[in-house]
């Protein structure tokens, strides 16, 4: 991200910290989705090279279309323009605590049954998080 902008600031283009937040969550909301651009424009009515232009910074959608994003992202229009800090002030310092707690343990899982698939014979001890201490276990 920070090449696309450095770029944009080369060719002296205004890019507003709302837009920054746009084009940065529109991308990671739509990887985290596992669909392309193409998918992306086909669900909000819109060209694949339009998507391509937002996603560069280059472009920045019409009130329209920027609802059109969201509702293709599954999102409500406001979360494409909050940043981290924003998230942190809405769900609380807690939740971000219990979420990140939460993603720990599922991947901890998910390495787990990956291994057992690789090799059923290894099974290297597991590193667990239980309110940010690190423990060791099965």
């Amino acid at each position: 991200m920070a090449n696309c902008f450095s770029l944009l600031d080369f060719y002296h283009v205004n890019v507003t910290e709302l837009h920054r937040l746009l084009v940065r969550n529109m991308k990671r909301y739509r990887i985290l989705l596992g669909i392309t651009q193409a998918e992306l424009a086909e669900r909000a009515g819109i060209s694949v090279g339009y998507v391509g232009e937002v996603e560069m910074g280059r472009k920045y959608p019409s009130p329209e279309k920027f609802e059109g994003i969201a509702r293709a992202l599954g999102l409500r229009p406001f979360r494409l323009i909050m940043g981290p800090e924003d998230v942190t002030d809405a769900m609380g310092p807690d939740a971000v605590y219990e979420t990140a707690e939460k993603l720990k343990a599922r991947l901890s899982k998910e390495i787990d049954d990956f291994v057992k698939e690789v090799d059923p014979k290894i099974m290297p001890p597991l590193i667990y998080y239980k309110n940010g201490r690190r423990l060791r276990g099965r």
